[in-house]
């Protein structure tokens, strides 16, 4: 009979000392559960512009475009594949009421003009599947062109000033690289994972699926995300890591041209 050979480490596992082994692979700085700061955000958060008139209101801003009876009545916007009906109620001399259900969750958000007429307060209910509370936001704007002569008090167009209070589900983004694929999953705008400097990745689970992602690498610490719907940018995120890994400053901007808005986020 042939003796039998034991290799070297075959021979310590067999007398129960430690082996090495193979160092695993470093994690990727954007590896996280990332939440935003309210207190950093810098920049407008965009722009509205509305006219409630003879019983109906309009929505210039919206993309695309809308105008319907103000009769509470919910009723289709044809061209917006993220909604599938809405509403506007005039509530008050300086309120109004909007609703909104697209294909995941429904939204209630009352418009309310302070008295001197020179900002607004959104406030917004969101009523998601599977969850027994809603989730609030809080978003104030300041005025930037009157409302013509006879039309509701929300008429006009308002400048995004700051999100007042946002949960912290809507403030959180998970990130995860690793091999050349960058990882983005939202809460709100759903999860992708794409190949760094690659073909369009599909966007799912926001309840949509309509939206594709692609992933830019500049440099080591920053990754520039663009989101396309059918094959043409619609918004871009830059995430930069600060020089020590600890914090992200996500700078976001739209192909409408509004001014970025950007947040910092902390690694929880």
């Amino acid at each position: 009979m042939k003796p039998v050979v034991v290799s070297a480490a075959a021979a310590l596992i067999l007398l129960g000392a430690p082996v090495a082994s193979r160092p695993a692979p470093a994690a990727s700085p954007f590896d996280g559960l990332w939440v935003d700061d309210l207190k950093t955000q810098m920049g407008e958060a965009g722009f509205d512009t509305y006219l409630v008139a003879n019983g109906v209101y309009t929505c210039k801003s919206c993309r695309p475009p809308r105008s319907y009876p103000a009769d509470g009545k919910m009723r289709p916007v044809p061209g917006d594949l993220s909604v599938l009906s809405e509403s506007a109620t005039v509530t008050g001399p300086r309120t109004l009421l909007t609703r909104l259900v697209d294909h995941e969750m429904a939204r209630e958000t009352t418009m309310t003009v302070a008295p001197d007429g020179t900002s607004a307060t959104y406030v917004s209910l969101d009523a998601w599947p599977g969850r027994t509370r809603r989730l609030g936001t809080e978003y104030r704007a300041t005025r930037v062109a009157s409302a013509p002569p006879g039309a509701h008090a929300v008429s006009g167009s308002w400048r995004g000033v700051a999100n007042v209070a946002f949960p912290e589900e809507y403030r959180s983004v998970t990130l995860h690289e690793a091999a050349g694929l960058f990882t983005r999953s939202n809460f709100r705008h759903g999860r992708y994972t794409a190949r760094i400097n690659g073909a369009p990745a599909p966007v799912t689970d926001d309840g949509k699926n309509i939206y594709q992602a692609t992933v830019r690498a500049p440099n080591p610490h920053t990754r520039v995300e663009m989101i396309l719907l059918q094959g043409k940018p619609v918004v871009k995120r830059t995430y930069t890591l600060s020089p020590d890994s600890c914090a992200l400053t996500t700078i976001v901007s739209s192909a409408g041209g509004e001014e970025p808005f950007s947040t910092v986020a902390h690694r929880k």
